[in-house]
């Protein structure tokens, strides 16, 4: 079964979701993928990449949702 890649809508057999815009990307649009911790693993797309302020939180580990609550503390 194929799915589509929401970044460059080509078919791909296996997607992921980036963790920072929330897309569902094929391996090719993968720019980088890394544990954080045993449990979780961040993957960031090659748009994301380009960001600065989403590179910084994806080289120093932080899901979005983990700098969001670091911000409330």
């Amino acid at each position: 079964m194929t799915k589509v890649c929401e970044r460059c809508k080509r078919e791909v057999y296996r997607t992921e979701t980036c963790n920072y815009c929330w897309r569902k990307i094929g391996t090719e649009c993968v720019k980088a993928s890394q544990k954080a911790n045993k449990l979780t693993r961040l993957v960031i797309c090659k748009d994301d990449w380009s960001k600065l302020a989403v590179r910084t939180m994806y080289k120093n580990k932080q899901a979005p949702a983990q700098a969001a609550a670091r911000a409330k503390a």
